[in-house]
């Protein structure tokens, strides 16, 4: 009887896990970003996500070589995930300075809702900042699809200040003044070192420290 229980409960617990036939990778990285909310970086491993999706303790290394490239993949989900929330914005707003407003509750928003993964895309990406358009290759530590992957939501936010108010020769260094304070907003809220009055949003709180001034030079 105890047998046919347990047996029970192992088809259960099978049917509920998260993998698909042919998507394994997806259902893997999917895990490992619940580990990863849950239990934080040192619980992740290619033998707990295996565990957590129902497939051989084998099955990862088909997709991931190491652990390493196992967070990179979860850090390039984390910035796809960010990606679609700004493009959703874009959907919506089309005056430069709303988008800027908007893309920047967005990240800060994503943050505070994400601390653990939003650590662990900016300690495995190179965001924006650091490289530039003439240097000749991409750093050979970052994986193609995480190099890819961490670059676009600051391509958008770019973008918002190329169709605002501001001189082109000005437009690179403007954008990345925007991503750096609300980098460092997410951090220093993430980390405990500011804390948001509790009557206010996140919107609110990121309209006291943002003008439309930014838009024009």
């Amino acid at each position: 009887m105890s047998s046919s229980k347990s047996q029970g409960d192992a088809s259960i617990s099978a049917e509920s896990k998260p993998y698909h036939h042919g998507d394994l990778k997806t259902a893997l990285v999917e895990s490992a970003k619940d580990i990863l909310k849950i239990k934080g970086v040192d619980a992740l491993s290619l033998r707990a996500i295996a565990a957590e999706v129902g497939v051989s303790h084998m099955a990862p290394y088909t997709h991931f070589k190491n652990k390493k490239e196992l967070l990179q993949a979860i850090a390039a989900s984390g910035f796809d995930d960010l990606t679609k929330r700004l493009i959703d914005i874009k959907k919506s707003y089309t005056d430069p300075w709303d988008l800027v407003f908007n893309y920047g509750v967005a990240y800060v928003q994503f943050a505070v809702e994400n601390p653990a993964i939003y650590r662990l895309m900016l300690s495995q990406a190179d965001t924006g900042g650091r490289r530039n358009k003439l240097e000749a290759s991409a750093n050979p530590e970052i994986s193609p699809v995480l190099e890819i992957s961490s670059q676009k939501p600051f391509k958008i936010l770019r973008q918002a200040f190329e169709h605002g108010n501001v001189e082109s020769k000005h437009v690179t260094a403007r954008a990345l003044s925007a991503w750096s304070m609300v980098h460092g907003m997410s951090a220093l809220i993430i980390d405990g070192h500011i804390r948001i009055p509790g009557d206010m949003s996140i919107s609110e709180f990121f309209a006291q420290a943002v003008s439309p001034k930014m838009m024009k030079l």
